[in-house]
């Protein structure tokens, strides 16, 4: 098997040792390249070398935003990724059902190539870019951007800094309270208006430490995308939302929480520029934006089932 390891140099949780154990592990079953990243999107270019080179299978060591460039090249391909937890949350590596340790992960996904254990993950798109998780219009991206605009706070605070923005974005955003989202379906039906719109393409949303948020909880990587919009709501709303994720519970339908399942394609647009992020990446501004379902766009590395990110906290899913 020819494979190629792409690593993040500057990823939140790994150091130059980790990153020798780990290549040095998959050398010794491969023909393994090792590849760092130099640039934002030098991953995306990496990757569609090596395929176009014949590779068959991509480890991405790193946080979410590195696997996200890396499938930007790796979907409808034949070659299988290897998702390699290495930054703050990981939300796609443990939503996969890895263990959130690069190096148990990495132990865990030769077993998967030992016994040729793959399978097909649909993904979403969304402004021509996919995602693995998740995706947000307006209220959350409007976070991830902060945050991106402030990267020592980031590699100081971690998921701290997701907080501290989000309570600084709610009471900042003079938008947010008009509530100008709408949703538009496949078939044609209207949803809205809204404040906040989270696009599930499997749960959890994220992990604060061991807690998942599970804001679409039925979404799944065989399915097609969910629908959280919220809103407009008051502050002390939000706070009871939140904690009844914290608690576990989920969001509950209802006047000012919508939820759909299993869609193939969304619309959200805007009365106002809005900002759009995909797999907690800022992707820009738009009025209008075209999210939809593409099945078994990309090979994965796992066991033979995936139970679900529960399990994957601290040990993998068998």
């Amino acid at each position: 098997m020819r494979a190629v390891l792409v690593f993040n140099p500057n990823a939140t949780t790994t150091d130059a040792g980790v990153r020798d154990v780990i290549a040095a592990a998959l050398a010794s079953t491969m023909d393994l390249d090792v590849q760092p990243t130099k640039m934002r999107g030098h991953a995306t270019h990496i990757v569609a070398g090596a395929i176009h080179d014949g590779v068959d299978a991509v480890f991405a060591l790193g946080g979410d935003g590195t696997a996200n460039e890396v499938i930007q090249a790796m979907a409808g391909t034949s070659a299988v990724l290897g998702v390699i937890p290495g930054g703050g949350t990981n939300v796609f590596a443990r939503a996969l059902g890895l263990p959130n340790d690069p190096v148990h992960a990495t132990s865990a996904l030769l077993e998967s190539v030992r016994h040729g254990h793959d399978r097909h993950i649909s993904l979403g798109r969304a402004a021509g870019r996919y995602f693995a998780f998740h995706a947000g219009y307006g209220f959350d991206a409007a976070v991830v951007r902060a945050v991106e605009q402030a990267p020592t706070m980031k590699r100081r605070l971690r998921q701290g800094a997701f907080v501290w923005q989000a309570t600084r974005t709610y009471f900042a955003d003079a938008d947010r309270a008009a509530g100008t989202l709408q949703v538009r379906t496949g078939d044609g039906t209207t949803v809205g208006p809204g404040s906040i719109a989270i696009v599930g393409n499997t749960t959890p949303y994220t992990w604060l430490g061991t807690r998942p948020l599970h804001v679409t909880p039925d979404a799944g990587f065989d399915t097609g995308l969910d629908l959280a919009l919220i809103g407009p709501v008051s502050a002390l709303r939000l706070l009871r939302l939140v904690k009844g994720l914290l608690d576990g519970d989920g969001l509950p339908a209802g006047d000012d929480v919508t939820l759909l399942h299993d869609r193939h394609l969304l619309t959200l647009t805007s009365s106002v520029p809005r900002p759009l992020q995909v797999d907690g990446d800022y992707a820009g501004e738009f009025t209008e934006c075209r999210l939809e379902s593409i099945p078994r766009a990309l090979r994965v590395f796992g066991q033979r089932t995936f139970l679900g990110p529960e399990l994957a906290s601290d040990g993998f899913a068998e």
